[in-house]
Parts: C-alpha cells; structure tokens; sequence
C-alpha cells in the first residue's frame, strides 16, 4: 500500500512540474511586443515608392473580346524621380485547368516626384475552350478572369493590383450543349 501511495504521488508531482513548465513556457512566448512595426519600413532601396490607379468605370467595361484597352495610371509617391518603372499585366483563368495566362508589359521611363504617367495596354480577353473540356452538369457558369497589375522599381520596390472580373453570359453555342446534357432527350 506504501508502494501505490508513493507511486501516486510521484506521478502527480511530475504531471504538476510538466504543466507548470508548459504554462511558463506559454508566457514567454505570448509577451506582447512593445515594438511597433512600420510596413512602410521594410521597403527595400532608397524609400522610392510606386502606386498604381485603375479606373473602375474602365475595368467595368472590360468584355470578354479581343483587342481589349486599359490605361493605368503609375503614381510615384516617393522623394525622388522614378526611371524604368516596369508594368506588368498577367491574365488568367481562374479554373486552373485551362491554362492560358497571357502577359503583357510597358516600361515607363521616367515619372517625376509627386506625378503620374499613363500606361495604356491593349490585350485579348477571349475564353479559350480547351478540346475535351466540358462543361460541368451542375454548374455550367463559365470561369472569370482574373488580371494582375505590377508596377516594378529598378530598386525592387513594387505594388501588385489584382481585379477579378465577373464572368459574361455564357455563348449561345455553349448554352445549347449544357441544356442538353441538363434535359433528358425525349
């Protein structure tokens, strides 16, 4: 009997030394810092500092077509001319299995400090319909398309845009091949 209770209370002075441990441990782990952390700090080169602008009415009247404009605005928000500023725009599906990203790219040359410059891009938003893809029976809704705008410094400082633009009514031809696989044949 001896042996049980000696047993016993060995296991319960070790179960409260390892759970005292783990909340010492937990408490310096969670000590708030006192720092606070500037985003804008971690910018690498000189602090130049680059912006873009989208127009929203122009986004809206994207359509799903070739030969597509949009003119982006780079702002330089830093203390000293920009150079080479280098914009890229990708576009994509967002149903990863057509894979057909596209990319186009300007290069501006020079924007003053405080100033911005017009980057006009033309591009194809054209669904491509991969052969032996077809359209799922429960959700024949098409995919969006998705655009993604960065403006790059020499220095490596940058800014990224991404817009998601909402998919189109779906082509008559493609309509017609879902309903009949929704409707039975009669």
């Amino acid at each position: 009997m001896r042996d049980i209770i000696f047993w016993l209370s060995g296991v319960a002075l070790a179960f409260l030394v390892t759970a005292g441990a783990f909340l010492l441990l937990a408490n310096l782990a969670t000590a708030p810092s006192e720092k606070r952390l500037n985003p804008d700090q971690a910018r690498g080169g000189s602090g130049q500092s680059v912006d873009l602008i989208l127009d929203r009415e122009q986004l809206a009247s994207l359509r799903d077509r070739p030969n597509q404009s949009l003119a982006l605005v780079v702002e330089n928000e830093g203390g000293e001319q920009l150079s080479d500023v280098n914009v890229t725009l990708s576009v994509f599906s967002e149903n990863t299995a057509l894979s057909d990203p596209r990319y186009y790219r300007q290069t501006v040359e020079k924007v003053p400090t405080g100033e911005a410059a017009s980057v006009p891009f033309e591009f194809d938003l054209l669904v491509r319909e991969e052969p032996g893809a077809n359209l799922p029976t429960a959700n024949p809704e098409p995919s969006r398309e998705i655009l993604e705008i960065r403006a790059t410094t020499p220095e490596g400082n940058s800014t990224v845009r991404t817009v998601i633009l909402p998919p189109e009514a779906l082509p008559a031809s493609l309509l017609a091949r879902s309903a009949g696989q929704n409707i039975g044949h009669r």
